[in-house]
């Protein structure tokens, strides 16, 4: 049967429209590309601008959609589909800048001042010339209406090898001369007959009835499910849509009403099963079967706009005064993805309903600011003042310059008494504060916001500002109180920075096992709210946990992806503290020039964003390393300084010792065991005292604190011999007391071991294809390290999704370890294909056995985040 229930895509084809879609792919890839300047007459152009126009309910974006996954296909470029919202160029081009990843900085601009088309074209045009892609934008107003939009979507194309396909109900040409047209025509009456399975003789009186328009076809089709058609055809659109609705049940009924009162072009799969219905799946999917509700694309709902116009003369169930309620009800809670069909939603009830939607902005916009989503938060700035969220995002952006204007401009009003400034404007420039390393001032604002103790959000931030300072006392208590309010509070994306933080201070008091706890969860949970950027920040305390447990080799490529990870959320203030760490690894694995290289790209991301601490802690690291080895005194000093005038009290404790320590000054070093006591820093106490005991030439003294000292560090940290050398990773922790009191305890070390390795080498989304290597990687003194393939016994390796999934083979595979650096390929690593069923974590199990014996020598886990197909390029949906 030719015909499809559901979706006209699920079966690979459209009835009818073969030769139409193919004609029109064809045409789209002759000739040159369009933007050659040099023409040759009888070689045309490649356009670079579609309309396809038909009546409505002709499957126009049917066809459309197709079209475009078959240029994207051969193009190899991503397919965005934007329904059109009924606003104006400048919506559909912060739609389309926010589709093809336009970055923050490159529309911070129009955030200082309020910039003109042409300009927002041409943001859209660097981002399309450097990343092609194929558009299509569905259902733009009739004639005259649709021109504007036309014309600011054909500037942003010039120079491009981008496509853009528009559909209408009414050809665009007469009024513009830049369109490539092509008409999608109703049906034939045989091609109406395959579609709805039936003889041509027979199907005929119901092609008539549906005028040959797919979409009532397909309905009609729905009605033939129950059996042969009984009793008289119906003979107009009306009669056929009455038999339809007639026959659905009482829930589908009500859902049918509710998609055409809210006159959305789309749904997302979570807005529509909040929709006020008893059994919303059971409703939707009776909807899908009957042919009313169609699928344009995995994770979305859409009600034709044919049959919408049916259902609301119909006397809907849901009446216009019901509006209200229904708009609550898919906007009650934000979800975590796709967040564009909300933020359409309240912009539309902003500017149609006045206050109507602003109870449901200030979720939205915090979403947003997560995501750093300029484009679709100014979307939101069209009807409604979003000036803090834009700071917020402007902040985590690296616009802070940006940041500090605005958050100045909202505090104006209250110059002249500080309680008068709102809470929420004072507790964002306690954020500024202290991204910016006024560690001093950020503590006030917080004091004068709760003079009675910080809580939610600001107890965590009073905890992250205590951790910069380098004192660990008090801190957890504050984490588990914002953890609490989180809780309570529904807000899972401030319990994943509260998870972030509590793993945060395990670093610091030096226990990297502790700390990964934490640090999976909050990434799991960042995962979950699609915030890559902290995503990016847990992978870099995880990364960063791999060098404190004393294994470099792993610490440094996971920190190198920790810095690409900060890099595509948009955050070079994450990226810079990312690369101070992966500077400091490449220094403890024995690659100075790399580190210093690394620390020096620390630096510029630093003073880019006014990061004053790290800045601080980046010269602290260049003064000890130095150029050709020398430790620079001046430096040093101006460290102390910043340190000093930064409020940070460690970072002073530690270079004020370093000054003493290379200068001999004693006074210097009782200074720093003087801060080091007021921090409690106790390991700190004692690395003073061992540095005054070798000053002064007392031996006993150097013994009881490097005695002292091995109650709270392994061995390898404990310096030998009669130099006061200090380690690197000294400064790293404030740590705790080992558990037995003493560092005599040492734990299998990394170069004795094999390690499993695992390369994901595509995104994960729901319902595609990923590839993920596994190999075997012994350490540089396990015995496999040092013979040649032929020697190294054979292993096997099998995997088992933890979650709903499928992974191939099914079968274990063959390995054999590999040194360090080999190709996957090349040094005997395995592929396995993961195709995932639902969005969100997925779990993965991987089983190392010896293939001779069967003994299973390693069993590892790991999770990787499953994306919705709106938040991946693909050639099938929206980007």
């Amino acid at each position: 049967m030719a015909g499809v229930l559901g979706d006209e895509l699920d079966a690979g084809r459209l009835v009818g429209r073969d030769s139409l879609i193919a004609q029109i792919a064809a045409e789209a890839q002759k000739g040159p590309l369009p933007y050659f300047r040099r023409r040759v007459p009888e070689v045309p152009r490649r356009p670079r601008l579609i309309e396809l126009h038909g009546r409505a309910g002709s499957g126009t974006s049917a066809v459309a959609r197709k079209v475009a996954e078959v240029i994207g296909g051969e193009r190899g470029q991503p397919v965005h589909h934007l329904p059109y919202t009924g606003d104006g160029p400048r919506s559909l081009l912060l739609l389309l800048a926010a589709r093809v990843g336009v970055p923050p900085k490159d529309l911070m601009e129009t955030v200082w001042e309020q910039r003109d088309i042409s300009w927002l074209s041409g943001v859209c045009q660097g981002a399309l010339a450097r990343r092609p892609v194929v558009v299509v934008v569905d259902g733009l107003p009739p004639r005259s209406g649709g021109l504007p939009l036309l014309r600011a979507v054909d500037d942003a194309l010039v120079t491009t090898e981008s496509l853009v396909l528009a559909t209408s109900t009414v050809d665009a040409s007469p009024h513009s001369g830049r369109l490539d047209v092509w008409e999608v025509p109703p049906l034939p009456p045989h091609h109406s007959a395959d579609l709805l399975g039936l003889p041509e003789a027979v199907a005929e009186p119901l092609h008539r009835a549906c005028r040959g328009l797919p979409v009532l076809l397909r309905a009609a089709r729905g009605l033939l499910r129950d059996g042969p058609w009984e009793g008289p055809v119906p003979g107009t659109p009306e009669e056929l849509f009455l038999q339809v609705r007639n026959s659905l049940g009482e829930d589908a009924k009500a859902m049918l009403s509710a998609f055409a009162v809210l006159d959305l072009a789309e749904l997302s799969d979570a807005m529509a099963r909040a929709l006020p219905v008893p059994d919303a799946d059971g409703a939707l999917q009776e909807l899908l079967l009957r042919g009313v509700l169609h699928h344009p694309r995995p994770g979305y709902w859409r009600l034709p706009s044919v049959l919408a116009e049916l259902a609301r003369r119909g006397r809907p169930l849901w009446r216009a005064a019901s509006l209200r309620r229904l708009e609550r009800a898919v906007l009650r809670e934000v979800p975590s993805a796709p967040l564009e069909p909300s933020v359409l939603l309240a912009e539309r009830m902003l500017i149609s309903g006045g206050s109507r939607g602003r109870g449901h902005i200030e979720p939205i916009a915090r979403a947003l600011v997560r995501r750093n989503d300029l484009a679709r938060l100014l979307l939101l700035a069209q009807a409604i003042d979003v000036a803090l969220p834009l700071a917020a995002l402007a902040r985590q952006t690296g616009h802070v310059d940006l940041a500090h204007h605005i958050v100045d401009s909202l505090a104006e009003p209250a110059v002249t008494r500080s309680d008068a400034e709102p809470a929420v404007t004072r507790s964002e420039s306690a954020v500024l504060a202290r991204e910016t390393g006024q560690l001093g001032r950020a503590e006030w604002s917080l004091f004068t916001l709760e003079p009675e103790g910080p809580r939610g959000e600001n107890a965590r931030l009073r905890a992250a500002i205590s951790l910069d300072q380098g004192r660990v006392r008090g801190a957890a208590e504050l984490i588990r109180s914002a953890v609490e309010h989180h809780q309570i509070t529904g807000d899972e994306s401030g319990e994943a920075w509260a998870a972030y933080e509590y793993g945060r201070l395990r670093l610091v008091v030096g226990d990297p096992r502790g700390a990964e706890v934490h640090l999976r969860t909050a990434r799991r949970l960042f995962g979950l709210g699609g915030e890559l950027r902290g995503v990016a920040w847990a992978d870099t305390g995880l990364a960063w946990a791999l060098l404190l447990g004393g294994d470099p080799s792993r610490a440094v490529p996971a920190l190198q992806r920790a810095v690409t990870g900060h890099r595509r959320a948009h955050d070079p203030r994450g990226e810079g503290w990312a690369l101070l760490r992966y500077g400091l690894a490449l220094a403890d694995e024995g690659s100075p020039d790399s580190a210093d290289h690394s620390l020096n790209r620390a630096l510029d991301r630093f003073e880019d964003v006014d990061d004053a601490l790290g800045a601080a802690w980046t010269r602290h690291h260049l003064a000890l390393q130095g150029s050709s080895g020398e430790v620079s005194m001046p430096a040093l000093w101006d460290v102390a300084h910043d340190f000093q005038a930064i409020g940070c009290t460690g970072g002073l404790a530690w270079t004020r010792l370093e000054i003493g320590r290379r200068t001999a000054q004693p006074s210097l070093v009782a200074q720093a065991r003087g801060l080091f006591v007021g921090t409690e820093n106790e390991a700190g106490e004692h690395w003073a005292d061992f540095t005054a005991a070798v000053i002064e030439r007392d031996s006993a003294a150097r013994v009881r604190a490097l005695k002292e000292l091995s109650r709270f560090h392994p061995p390898a940290l404990i310096p030998q011999g009669p130099t006061a050398h200090i380690p690197r990773a000294a400064r790293y922790t404030v740590p705790e007391r080992l558990p037995d009191g003493s560092g005599s305890v040492e734990g299998p070390r990394p170069e004795d071991q094999c390690r499993v390795l695992l390369t994901l080498l595509d995104e994960v989304y729901e319902g595609g294809t990923a590839r993920i290597t596994v190999g075997v990687e012994p350490g540089a003194a396990h015995p496999w390290a040092v013979v040649g393939p032929e020697d190294t016994p054979l292993l096997s390796v099998s995997a088992t999704p933890l979650g709903d999934a499928d992974l191939r083979p099914e079968h274990a595979v063959t390995v054999w370890p590999s040194s360090a650096g080999a190709d996957a390929g090349e040094g005997g690593g395995s592929e396995f294909r993961i195709t995932p069923h639902r969005a969100g974590p997925l779990g993965l199990r991987f089983t190392v056995e010896d293939r001779h014996s069967g003994v299973v020598l390693q069993q590892v886990e790991t999770e990787v985040q499953v994306l919705t197909p709106a938040l991946v390029p693909s050639t099938r949906g929206e980007g």
